[in-house]
């Protein structure tokens, strides 16, 4: 066999029952999502080289415990995720997950296992995020109509009822950016939004701190809404770069807190001018 298609030898994983192992089940999960998950956590960590060809579906289908139709379908996942591709007389090959654009494979490495944050790659999420939002709002400030600024108000109203259940504001909190996105009338900003909350939604599921319930946080974004209304770009600049710069640090060290180790270095980054 060709040097780089070795077939590795994973791990035996648990097997997926009804109902599918505890680390790795959502609600609504079928036993390919299960099975597909696992798969891109090994893929995302390296224990599934790139290069090398996923194990034979028969392999697969007896170290899961389930038939091989199930593992047919958490294959085709794979390819849904670019993280595998079929190549006639060979298999199935493990394309690298860096290149990959699905929020699953994002998180897979943000949270290679349970209870454990990635806290370099988080770094390097944050920093693209604050630079992605700062940009998004300005766009916002200049593009917003009428609608959009009713839409935001009422979302933050909302937002004002639920400051008191920490699960529900996560919930909500995270409808506000993507209506800023929609206000940017650009359709790649509203994919970034969601894609997003995706990946925050994760971190908050295990009780990182991205942005915790407080009435000042509700007053905060209120204060960004009349910036967006008043079309003052230079001041939502200014206010997101100042929110990111506040928020990294105390969002990594959650996030040391959460894996028991010390958190890594912030990226220092300009002012804005």
């Amino acid at each position: 066999m060709a040097k780089g298609t070795e077939r590795p030898r994973a791990a035996r994983p648990k097997a997926v029952r009804e109902e599918g192992p505890p680390a790795l089940r959502r609600e609504g999960d079928r036993k390919a999502d299960i099975v597909a998950r696992d798969l891109i956590a090994q893929i995302a960590s390296g224990a599934i080289p790139v290069g090398s060809l996923l194990p034979k579906e028969a392999e697969l289908a007896a170290r899961y415990e389930v038939n091989r139709g199930v593992i047919r379908e958490a294959v085709k996942l794979l390819e849904v995720h670019r993280l595998a591709k079929p190549v006639r007389r060979r298999g199935t090959v493990v394309l690298e997950p860096l290149h990959s654009m699905s929020p699953e494979v994002l998180v897979a490495m943000l949270v290679p296992r349970p209870g454990h944050v990635d806290r370099r790659v988080l770094s390097a999420f944050l920093e693209v995020r604050a630079l992605l939002d700062v940009e998004m709002t300005v766009l916002a400030a200049e593009r917003r109509t009428q609608a959009d600024l009713k839409a935001m108000r009422a979302e933050l109203a909302g937002l004002a009822a639920v400051t008191i259940d920490p699960r529900a504001y996560a919930a909500a909190v995270t409808r506000l950016p993507l209506l800023v996105a929609h206000a940017t009338k650009n359709p790649v900003f509203e994919m970034l939004a969601a894609f997003n909350g995706r990946v925050i939604g994760e971190l908050d599921a295990i009780a990182i701190a991205t942005r915790p319930p407080s009435r000042e946080h509700v007053e905060g974004l209120g204060v960004l809404i009349d910036v967006i209304e008043s079309k003052d770009q230079d001041a939502a600049r200014k206010m997101v770069t100042a929110f990111h710069t506040w928020s990294i640090p105390k969002i990594l060290a959650s996030a040391a807190l959460a894996s028991a180790a010390p958190p890594v270095p912030v990226p220092t980054r300009r002012s804005p001018r």
